[in-house]
């Protein structure tokens, strides 16, 4: 658009027919408050001044911000239109609509209402804020579930096929020995072998590869940044192993030598490592990098423990520990803060645990049945039996794709994606970026979407189905694209400017300064960050949390966490883990792994005879889609002479 236009022909879209019927409208509706007044008061009363184009300026400059994603310049110019003209109640319908897409529902449903008392006929706002009462409820929900809320469906593999690792390139696993586990870190998968000695590490991206690292007796891998991992063996040695993504190559040297016989690790923060002793009956814990003992745990008299305890796996989950007794056929979950028992449960025979990416705990048995719980918010609970029939299963990891299962061997493995269960299912959709085309002597809108949901592999491998209204009419538009989002950045937020990375650590104490940094930039031109990544330490409340949660589904932003000194807080693992977030346990970090959000291309044919006149909402393009039990809903105004051609 030619902003030389602005004063001539763009503020005129509607100033005779649509401006005169809101001011109207308006005016009357505040005449009628004020004839109710006494009249020695009215006689004081005087009605505020109005500079109707420089309302109509600012809201325009507003329109182009909003469609462009840039939404807290959006509400700027829409507030300096509401100073102009007190009485332009179309503001506060465009303000709900970018509230929502920055996640402050509360906020986005009041400027809905006060839009609503003036135009109480409007149906299509009483929709969207239907919708977005709707829409907050769901967040709210996802973040404190009560019970299981997806479905797990398992194909069987051959290691080979699970990587996509051509068949005659060579792998042979040994075998895990009763000991060795799987770990992972976003799309990377580590396999201790065992009985082979060795290690392998798989990368399943683009670009699928496997290497080998021959060590002895090789028990758990713990990812500390994406290229820096330590690895446990069986008799208590640690090592430091760095992967060379450029060469694929992995290089490790020996740290310490711990006095336990390792079946298990975990890691709580940067400071803080968990272990497993099954010969010693006892979870243990070290500092790092000093790899000295801080603290011991095992059942207490309380617990009622029958047989000697065996604790054959443990997992982390923010400051909570889940550990695996197989001697008494039991489940604790710890508080790592004060080794105090959070919650106990009976699993036949329980071989490994691992923590889903909505909170809830996974028990992997002996018996080849996995079973999930969510541990602490309801001890009534009963387990949930998810499968069953996997012969020989050993250990579990979750993975960004949902999780993976490897039998004793490492030669069949069973895989899921997270699905949906018939419970609501919330899908975020943002719209923005339209441009228009003449293909075939039809006109088509098009528009970038910006996709999230929990169930992130459910939206990236299939197509939904798409309606959309314009005008009252439907349109039958279509999904022409499904790609990965290439825009944005990763921003590194921290208390301690002292930190070391390579590259901006920006200053915050709070969640509030956060949210007012990305604010500023976004006020600056920037794009919205593809990636967050959040101190530990850094200050914050359910309520800020909350907001959080809201804005990065709406905006497809990964949360990654920084666990410096301090585990994350539950909440934080939470949504972290919902947004397919990593967590970090180095003080030094790298360059963190982009965030493949998913994006739609939007197509929509429209009509050869198009108008630019009518009120926001008359103007209002709709999109609904849905995939299975996910839907995903948004509204832009458009009026077509203001979207720029190709």
């Amino acid at each position: 658009m030619n902003k030389k236009t602005v004063p001539t022909l763009l503020f005129r879209w509607k100033c005779v027919l649509v401006r005169r019927r809101a001011f109207a409208v308006v005016a009357l509706f505040l005449m009628a408050i004020f004839l109710l007044k006494d009249p020695a008061e009215s006689a004081l009363v005087t009605p505020p001044p109005t500079d109707r184009e420089a309302s109509e300026r600012a809201f325009l400059r507003a329109y182009d911000h909003f469609l462009e994603n840039n939404l807290w310049s959006c509400m700027d110019d829409l507030q300096e239109a509401l100073r102009h003209n007190t009485y332009f109640v179309d503001t506060y319908y465009l303000r709900s609509l970018a509230l929502r897409r920055i996640g402050r529902y509360p906020d986005a449903m009041r400027a809905m209402s006060a839009y609503l008392e003036v135009r109480r006929d409007d149906h299509r706002g009483r929709l969207v804020l239907d919708v977005m009462k709707d829409e907050w409820r769901i967040i709210k929900k996802s973040l404190y579930p009560t019970k299981i809320m997806n479905e797990l469906f398992f194909n069987t593999h051959t290691i080979n096929m699970l990587f996509g690792i051509p068949m005659y390139t060579p792998i042979s696993l040994v075998g895990m020995d009763g000991i060795g586990k799987l770990s992972s870190s976003g799309r990377h998968v580590f396999v201790c072998d065992t009985l082979g000695d060795a290690m392998w590490f798989f990368r399943r991206d683009e670009k699928p590869s496997v290497v080998r690292l021959e060590v002895a007796n090789p028990v758990v891998v713990l990812p500390l940044v994406p290229s820096e991992s330590l690895l446990l063996q069986k008799n208590g040695e640690v090592r430091s192993i760095k992967f060379d993504f450029t060469s694929n190559k992995i290089t490790s040297r020996e740290e310490a030598r711990l006095q336990v016989n390792v079946s298990d690790a975990a890691l709580i923060d940067s400071t803080l490592m968990v272990v497993a002793d099954r010969t010693g009956q006892s979870i243990r814990f070290y500092g790092l990098p000093s790899m000295g003992e801080t603290a011991e745990w095992r059942p207490t008299d309380s617990d009622t423990t029958e047989k000697l305890f065996e604790p054959v796996a443990i997992a982390t989950y923010g400051p909570f520990i889940a550990v695996a007794d197989r001697g008494n056929n039991r489940v604790f979950v710890l508080d790592s803060y004060t080794l105090s028992t959070r919650d106990v449960f009976d699993v036949e025979l329980p071989r490994d645990v691992e923590w889903g990416n909505q909170g809830e705990l996974y028990v992997l048995s002996e018996t080849g049945r996995l079973y999930a719980r969510y541990p602490i918010a309801s001890k009534k609970e009963a387990l949930h039996l998810v499968a069953e029939g996997m012969k020989n299963a050993w250990s579990l990891a979750w993975t960004n794709t949902g999780p993976i299962i490897s039998d004793v061997s490492g030669r069949l493995w069973w895989t899921s994606g997270v699905n949906p269960g018939h419970d609501d299912a919330f899908g975020a959709l943002t719209l923005h970026d339209p441009w228009m085309e003449v293909r075939r002597e039809e006109k088509k809108l098009f528009l970038r979407g910006t996709v999230s949901s929990v169930f992130h592999d459910f939206i990236q491998r299939d197509i939904p189905g798409v309606q959309a209204i314009w005008r009252n009419e439907v349109r039958p538009a279509r999904i022409t694209e499904v790609s990965s989002s290439n825009e944005g950045s990763t921003l590194y937020y921290s208390p301690s400017p002292s930190i070391d990375r390579e590259g901006e650590i920006r200053y915050a104490v709070n969640l509030d300064d956060v949210m007012e940094d990305i604010a500023k930039m976004s006020r600056a031109g920037r794009k919205m960050p593809r990636v967050i990544v959040l101190d530990t330490r850094i200050l914050h409340t359910e309520g800020q949390l909350t907001l959080l949660f809201s804005f990065l589904m709406a905006q497809g932003i990964r949360l990654d966490l920084w666990a410096i000194g301090r585990p994350a807080s539950v909440l934080q693992t939470h949504i972290s883990r919902i947004t397919l977030g990593n967590t970090y346990y180095s003080r030094i970090l790298e360059t963190v792994p982009f965030n493949d959000s998913t994006e739609w291309i939007l197509s929509v044919p429209l009509p050869p005879e198009i108008s630019t006149f009518g009120y926001p909402s008359d103007a209002t393009l709709s999109i609904f889609a849905t995939i299975d039990m996910v839907r995903f809903m948004d509204w832009v105004p458009i009026w077509p002479s203001l979207i720029k051609k190709k």
